[in-house]
C-alpha cells in the first residue's frame, strides 16, 4: 500500500523516542515535525520538512527507508531553512541520490539549541520518482475543413529524475494523443518521440498529448501537454429566395422558389433532398412565424407554396447537423394587404350650402392602421372619371367619421380610403346622391 506524501505530526507519541531530555521537560517543549514530503513543483529528490519548537532548531537529519522492510537506504544531513523561522520554519534537504525509484519512508531526528533531541518516526514520505513532461510538441494543423478533418500530433515524451534532475527520452512508453472523443493510444519509439493522429468532430476541440500511469512504468508521474484549440474552416452553402410576386393580398399565396448550393473541390454543386425552411420573419433576428419546408430536387431547387399572413420578409434557411458546414439564409420582402371596407355611409344635405356626411370602416383582417386617412369626393354625374377629392378627414379611434363639405349644387359623393403601399387595401364607400 502506498503511503499518503503528506504524513503530519498529530502529536508525540509512543512512535517519538526523545533523547537526552531534562527530567522536568514537557511534550510541548520539544521540536515537533508536523510534515515531511518531496517538493513537488521543483525536484521529488528533495525533502520539505516543516519543524515548530519551543528554542531555534540547530540540526535537522532525514533517515530515508524502505517501507515493507524498514532497512536504511540513506542518511540526508545536509538542510537549510528555507521558509519561516528557526522556530517555526520549513527546511528543505539538498538533493538525494538512491540507486532506485520508489516510495520510502521518512524518519527525522531534530536538534535545538536547548539540547532537546527527538527522533520522529514515519514523520512523512519521499516520492522518488520520475516527472515525466512532453517536449517540443506540434501539430501538423491547427485549422480543419470539411474534407480533412484530421489533426496529427508529434513530440516526445521525456523524465527528469529526482536527485539528479537528469533528463532521459522515455522510450516504448504508452501514451494517447486526445481530442475530445477521438484519440490515438500509441507507444513512444525508443528514443521517446511518438506521433499520433486524432479527428475532430466539433468545434472548440482542444488537442494534447497525454501519459498515464502504467503498471510497467513504476513511479513514472502522469503528464500531459499543453493544449491547443482547433478552428474549423466551414464548407461555404448558400440558397437563393424568390416569389412569383412581391405583393399580395391577405389569405391569397405566393409561391417561394430558390437553390441550394454548397462549395466542393469540384466547385459549387447542388444538395439534394434535403428541405430548406421558409418563415415569415419581422427583422433579420426575430421570425415570427414558420411557414413550412420544401424538399430539394436533384439540382437543388425548391419550392413552397404558401400564404403568410402579414407583411414582412419571407426568410428561408438550411443548417445542417454538422459544424463543419455554414448554415445558409436568404430573405425577400413580401407586402400583404390586410382587407379595408367600409360598414356604413351616408351624405345629406344640411341647407341650401353644406352638405353633412358619416360613416365607419372596418379591418377584418385582424391587423389594422394606426391613422386612417379618408378622401372625401364628389361627382356630378357619378362616372368613374369624374370623381375629384374635396377634403381629407382621419376616421377616429373606433374608425367612424362625419364631417360637412361645402357644395351647392346637387351630386353623387363618396369617400375613398387609399390604403398602404404595404400593409392594406384600399375601400370605396358606396355613392350616395344628393339632391
Amino acid at each position: 500500500m502506498i503511503r499518503s506524501r503528506f504524513a503530519v505530526a498529530i502529536a508525540v507519541a509512543a512512535a517519538t523516542a526523545i533523547v537526552g531530555l531534562p527530567a522536568t521537560a514537557h511534550a510541548d517543549e520539544i521540536p515537533i515535525v508536523t510534515s515531511a514530503h518531496s517538493d513537488y513543483d521543483l525536484d521529488r529528490g528533495t525533502l520539505l520538512v516543516s519543524i515548530t519548537s519551543p528554542s531555534d532548531v540547530t540540526d535537522v537529519r532525514a533517515h530515508i527507508r524502505e517501507y515493507n522492510t524498514g532497512a536504511e537506504v540513506a542518511v540526508q544531513e545536509d538542510f537549510y531553512l528555507q521558509s519561516g523561522t528557526e522556530r517555526d520554519g520549513v527546511w528543505r534537504s539538498n538533493p538525494i541520490i538512491l540507486d532506485k525509484l520508489g516510495y520510502y519512508r521518512v524518519d527525522v531526528e531534530v536538534t535545538d539549541e536547548a539540547g532537546h533531541h527527538v527522533t520522529q518516526t514515519d514523520a512523512g514520505d519521499l516520492d522518488y520518482s520520475v516527472v515525466t513532461f512532453f517536449d517540443n510538441v506540434t501539430l501538423n494543423r491547427t485549422t480543419v475543413t470539411y474534407e480533412n478533418r484530421n489533426v496529427t500530433v508529434r513530440g516526445w515524451l521525456k523524465g527528469r529524475w529526482p536527485g539528479s534532475g537528469e533528463i532521459r527520452s522515455l522510450g516504448r512508453f504508452p501514451m494517447t494523443v486526445n481530442a475530445g472523443f477521438s484519440w490515438d493510444a500509441v507507444t513512444t519509439r525508443a528514443d521517446g518521440s511518438f506521433t499520433g493522429t486524432v479527428t475532430i468532430g466539433r468545434k472548440d476541440v482542444l488537442v494534447y498529448a497525454a501519459y498515464s500511469y502504467d503498471n510497467d512504468h513504476l513511479f513514472h508521474g502522469s503528464s500531459r501537454s499543453a493544449e491547443t484549440a482547433i478552428a474549423i474552416t466551414k464548407r461555404p452553402m448558400r440558397i437563393t429566395i424568390d416569389t412569383d410576386r412581391p405583393k399580395i393580398l391577405k389569405d391569397e399565396n405566393v409561391t417561394v422558389s430558390g437553390r441550394l448550393t454548397w462549395r466542393t473541390p469540384e466547385g459549387w454543386v447542388p444538395v439534394p433532398g434535403v428541405e430548406p425552411g421558409v418563415s415569415l420573419c419581422m427583422s433579420a433576428d426575430y421570425c415570427r412565424t414558420y411557414l413550412g419546408s420544401a424538399t430539394t430536387d436533384a439540382d437543388g431547387r425548391y419550392s413552397l407554396t404558401t400564404s403568410p399572413y402579414e407583411t414582412g420578409r419571407l426568410q428561408v434557411g438550411y443548417s445542417m447537423d454538422d459544424e463543419f458546414v455554414s448554415t445558409a439564409i436568404a430573405s425577400t420582402n413580401i407586402s400583404v394587404l390586410q382587407p379595408a371596407a367600409f360598414r356604413s355611409f351616408s351624405a345629406a344635405r344640411e341647407n341650401a350650402t353644406t352638405v353633412t356626411l358619416s360613416g365607419e370602416m372596418e379591418f377584418n383582417g385582424g391587423l389594422s392602421p394606426g391613422t386612417v386617412p379618408l378622401k372625401v369626393q364628389f361627382s356630378a354625374t357619378g362616372d368613374d372619371d369624374t370623381w375629384g377629392t374635396q377634403a381629407t378627414i382621419y376616421a377616429g379611434g373606433s374608425y367612424d367619421f362625419a364631417t360637412s363639405v361645402y357644395r351647392k349644387t346637387a351630386g353623387f359623393w363618396r369617400v375613398v380610403y387609399p390604403g398602404t403601399s404595404t400593409d392594406f387595401q384600399s375601400a370605396t364607400s358606396a355613392s350616395v346622391y344628393v339632391s
